[in-house]
């Protein structure tokens, strides 16, 4: 009866764990699943925000980001907060964005902490990103030139051409 019960307690965690868990699979590259996305911009990440200890390691969970320029949508605010994965999300975790780095995002709009389950302080008039796909790209500004995974086994493309594709959708 012991086994039983033990068996069962173990089973209805797993369900448990497995409701919170991020379950997606890849959307597509980065010209694929950018146009689907409210805002696509050309950004410097500036610093992070706030933290959260996630197995033992200090994870930030916003950061701050300098629009440079914007390659869809449409947004008046020179900096924007996004948020990031607190372990149950489908959203990367920040710390693979490095503070001072350029990247092309695509961003969605951020959801009202106060309804749900992302984070509490998140706004609507903040961003997140998904990680059902490839949503950025890291640049490099001295060459112009964006990296990742673009389109079609394509890993790089020039800034003015990437804007221009995404003018065209």
């Amino acid at each position: 009866m012991k086994e039983l019960k033990f068996i069962l307690i173990l089973f209805l965690l797993t369900i448990g764990q497995a409701t919170f868990a991020c379950d997606c699979g890849s959307q597509g590259d980065f010209l694929k699943v950018a146009p689907k996305t409210e805002l696509v911009a050309l950004v410097k990440i500036t610093k992070y925000l706030t933290f959260k200890d996630i197995y033992e390691e200090r994870t930030p969970m916003s950061m701050e980001a300098e629009i440079i320029e914007i390659y869809k949508g449409t947004e008046t605010r020179k900096t924007i907060i996004v948020w990031g994965d607190n372990g149950i999300l489908c959203r990367p975790y920040l710390s693979r964005f490095d503070e001072g780095k350029y990247y092309v995002i695509a961003f969605y709009k951020g959801e009202d902490g106060l309804k749900g389950h992302v984070h509490k302080n998140e706004k609507t008039t903040d961003y997140f990103i998904s990680v059902c796909g490839d949503y950025w790209l890291n640049v490099e500004m001295k060459k112009q030139i964006a990296t990742g995974s673009v389109a079609n086994k394509q890993t790089q493309i020039g800034l003015t051409d990437l804007k221009a594709k995404l003018k065209v959708k």
